[in-house]
């Protein structure tokens, strides 16, 4: 199945040149493709499966490499390479890759860099440019060089040799100028077997204390080590701007702080983004690299998040009342109104609820049972009534069974970049008051005003999330969950905060869900009032008792799904 889309066009403003070389390095996560151009060109980009490959066509472009095939690269998730002149005005460039990766072009000063997810890790740079040459744009000591290609290979023994007739022999095998300073003295023993000139020069060279350097002109100086910092001290000093595209100028400030000498200095333009470096050429020029693979753009992922509260409570209550009037006596009216008689004629008059008769002449009896424990708002309610004589018992029974039931859900969603904190706050802002009784006094002495002072304190559910993009395509996600609510204390401290939290640290794919559940609290109560004794009578006892038994059940599950967001320029 073949996928040959993504098909677009980036457009650089000017005439194009001949296409000169490939370069293959690790950067970061990524591996980074030059395309070195002598000229702005046009170009188109695709994909294809079957194998995967990546194509580039660079429009107004001439074919220079060396040659057209790369075969056994296998860097960074390239297996082979292939260019062409695809037609008169058109250069080809396929990447044939190992797997599907996400990739970008971006427009660089030498060219195009393709950036593309790393699956394979670490690896050595590779290069398709002349195998003869030093990088002229290292301009560092041969003894901190990295070598980006391999070099021709050299076979030769010297014995108690001069230094000056070994380096004469280099320029000659290599075709380089290489230019020797007034200290470089010494005698070289060396058998070098088919190894690289470069790397051979350079391991002779760190024997021999030595270091060489290349100018813009390709001439390679070799001095004494302590030389080369002598012509440093008095070297002019240069003031160059370096915009900073994808990062920020005061992050990258840190790094570039080891590469200035003491006379050197770095100010930050917050206002343009931009590093202002004074210091030598050389340190400019490692400046200029150093940038070029710390100002990359890094990839964003998008977090999404379904936060969901489940609260549930189940409250079943039962609960017998009595209550016991005498007409011409006692009466607590507590649970009905009642009649009595309240003037002595002989006629019973009509008593409200909650006015008591209390009669200081002869028997009476009136009683009350479980008055003041009765079941709110019962669903059912039965009234018995019994008289007997001038007695009347009146008996309540109420139930009450009830469930309820409430269901939040949130679907907060955040982009971020890679090794970013997000933070998702779904809650409000709890205002604590804090009062200090003994503040206002004089002299160390208490007595004056209290104040008042009120703190604000995050309540509710708070998702913190910190993604890695992994060099494989994966997602190394730092989550954090909380639920915290306020509540009010028994006591006069003012609040007390319930929480819950899990914390975590997991590998998953791009797209797939993480699950953070558990955070489950149950909270049950029971409360059993009644007549003593009478209340725990076995299977009677039912009938003087009042029982409440309530269950509170809080769940919260949340769902976190990260995606990379590969975005292309």
């Amino acid at each position: 199945m073949t996928s040959m889309f993504a098909l677009w066009a980036g457009t650089l403003l000017a005439l194009g040149g001949p296409v000169t070389e490939l370069t293959i390095t690790p950067m970061a996560s990524q591996t980074s493709v030059l395309i070195s151009i002598g000229g702005e060109v046009e170009y188109r980009d695709f994909t294809m499966e079957g194998p995967h490959r990546l194509v580039i066509d660079l429009m107004g472009a001439t074919h220079a490499l060396p040659q057209d095939d790369f075969a056994s690269v296998n860097r960074g998730g390239i297996l082979s390479m292939r260019t062409s002149q695809y037609s008169e005005d058109v250069v080809r460039v396929v990447f044939v890759l190992d797997r599907q990766l996400g990739y970008s072009v971006i427009p660089d000063s030498r060219g195009l860099r393709v950036s593309l997810e790393n699956p394979t890790g670490d690896f050595e740079p590779w290069s398709s440019g002349a195998m003869s040459r030093f990088d002229p744009t290292e301009m560092v000591p041969v003894s901190q060089q990295v070598p980006v290609q391999e070099a021709r290979r050299i076979s030769v023994t010297w014995t108690e040799a001069p230094i000056n007739d070994v380096l004469l022999a280099f320029a000659a095998f290599s075709g380089k100028s290489i230019v020797p300073g007034s200290n470089v003295t010494g005698f070289v023993t060396a058998d070098i077997n088919d190894q690289p000139w470069d790397i051979a020069l350079r391991t002779i060279l760190q024997g021999q204390g030595l270091a060489a350097e290349e100018d813009d002109s390709g001439i390679i100086r070799v001095d004494n080590i302590t030389d080369l910092n002598d012509r440093e001290a008095i070297e002019p000093i240069l003031t160059r701007t370096h915009r900073i595209s994808f990062a920020t100028a005061t992050e990258v400030s840190t790094a570039v702080q080891p590469l200035l000498t003491d006379r050197g200095d770095v100010t930050v333009g917050t206002g343009t983004n931009t590093l202002i470096v004074s210091d030598i050429a050389r340190v400019q020029d490692a400046i200029t690299q150093l940038l070029a693979e710390l100002d990359v753009q890094t990839p964003q992922v998008s977090i999404q998040a379904k936060i969901i509260f489940v609260n549930r409570t189940d409250l079943d209550e039962l609960g017998v009342t009595y209550e016991l009037k005498d007409s011409r006596g006692n009466q607590f009216n507590s649970l009905s109104s009642g009649f009595a008689d309240t003037d002595g004629d002989g006629d019973l008059d009509l008593v409200d609820q909650g006015q008591a008769v209390v009669a200081l002449g002869g028997n009476s009896v009136a009683a009350l049972g479980n008055a003041t424990q009765r079941v709110a708002s019962p669903t059912l309610q039965l009234l018995t009534s019994l008289v007997l004589g001038r007695h009347q018992l009146i008996a309540f029974i109420d139930a009450l069974e009830s469930v309820q039931l409430s269901d939040i859900e949130a679907t907060p969603q955040v982009t971020v970049l890679d090794n970013q904190l997000a933070e998702i706050l779904v809650g409000e802002l709890t205002p604590i008051r804090t009062i200090d009784a003994g503040a206002g006094g004089t002299g160390g002495e208490g007595g004056g005003f209290p104040t008042a002072q009120v703190t604000q304190q995050e309540t509710g559910i708070i998702l913190r999330t910190t993604p890695h993009v992994t060099a494989d395509g994966h997602i190394l996600l730092e989550v954090e969950a909380e639920r915290s609510a306020a509540e009010l204390a028994d006591s006069d401290a003012g609040f007390i905060f319930r929480t819950q939290r899990a914390q975590t640290r997991v590998l998953v794919e791009d797209g797939e869900t993480v699950v953070i559940g558990g955070l489950t609290q149950t909270e049950r109560t029971q409360a059993v009032a009644g007549i003593p004794l009478l209340k725990d009578l076995p299977l009677i006892g039912a009938l003087f008792r009042t029982r409440r038994d309530q269950e509170i059940q809080r769940d919260l599950i949340i769902l976190v799904t990260p995606h990379i967001v590969r975005s292309r320029l």
